[in-house]
């Protein structure tokens, strides 16, 4: 039993700081002069650097 104890108390600090860390590429991009009515689109290369799985749930404009 105190072994199962001394291992717990081991892997704790793993675990406690075992999060999803989400990086871009470039966090902002400029469109320059848009023409109304004109179609943009853009995408962001996103990466997770952290050690759990990632789940974005919602993207909303800043």
């Amino acid at each position: 039993m105190k072994e199962i104890v001394i291992i717990l108390l081991l892997c704790f600090p793993a675990l406690a700081y075992a999060n999803p860390v989400i990086t871009f590429e470039s966090e902002t991009h400029n469109f320059g002069h848009v023409v109304p009515g004109e179609l943009l689109a853009y995408s962001f290369d996103v990466t997770n650097a952290g050690t759990e799985e990632l789940v974005i749930q919602r993207i909303s404009p800043p």
